[in-house]
């Protein structure tokens, strides 16, 4: 963790004191996130599923290249997931309920952008979340503890951002990225770390 947070510090200073003229933008579209398997779906759950969100926030683009170009971002992203849980844990259960879990983060990703055609890229880097708040729809169902709330929760989530975009001639530009999470959500069970696939659109300012 360490290490990457000395990436991630190094980056944005080398944005900061870069010679070259940076580009500023805005950006915001779909999330479709999910967590991994973890230790607490046994007995209550079958598996996890897909929730929707969204994600938005401001761009910073450094471009280093002809073909390569560095970017920030900072950004609040809704993520999560659903899971049908059963009213009790016995073989026999009375209901089976939706329980959606939703979990705010500010996310800043940097990621190296290497241009393959004309308008068209790929990029990867790292990614820093902090958990701003998180949220059960079905808390009162909970026969103990909620073991979703924020105070049992990781505050800081570590990730790896990988994606494709393409930029239009008028500052538009489209672009699709998968987060994957390594750190893990929750302090008191094993597993439950971050997937999540972005959709965007964006904007960069004429410089």
């Amino acid at each position: 963790m360490k290490r990457l947070l000395s990436v991630l510090a190094l980056s944005l200073f080398t944005l900061c004191c870069s010679a070259k003229p940076l580009q500023f933008g805005v950006r915001g579209g779909l999330n479709i996130s999910d967590e991994s398997s973890h230790k607490y779906l046994s007995g209550i759950s079958n598996s996890t599923k897909f929730r929707q969100g969204f994600n938005l926030g401001g761009v910073v683009n450094m471009p280093v290249t002809e073909k390569f170009d560095v970017e920030a971002d900072v950004s609040y992203s809704m993520q999560g997931f659903k899971q049908d849980i059963y009213t009790t844990t016995l073989d026999e259960y009375d209901e089976v309920v939706l329980q959606t879990i939703t979990s705010h983060y500010l996310n800043i990703p940097i990621v190296a952008k290497y241009y393959v055609a004309n308008g068209l890229y790929v990029e990867c880097g790292p990614q820093v979340g902090f958990l701003l708040g998180r949220t059960n729809n079905a808390k009162d169902l909970m026969l103990y503890d909620d073991p979703y709330e924020y105070s049992k929760s990781k505050k800081v989530d570590f990730s790896i951002v990988a994606g494709l975009g393409y930029n239009f001639y008028d500052n538009f530009y489209v672009n699709a990225r998968y987060c994957h999470g390594f750190t893990g959500t929750s302090q008191i069970y094993d597993g439950g770390k971050n997937r999540n696939i972005q959709i965007s659109v964006g904007y960069m300012f004429a410089r």
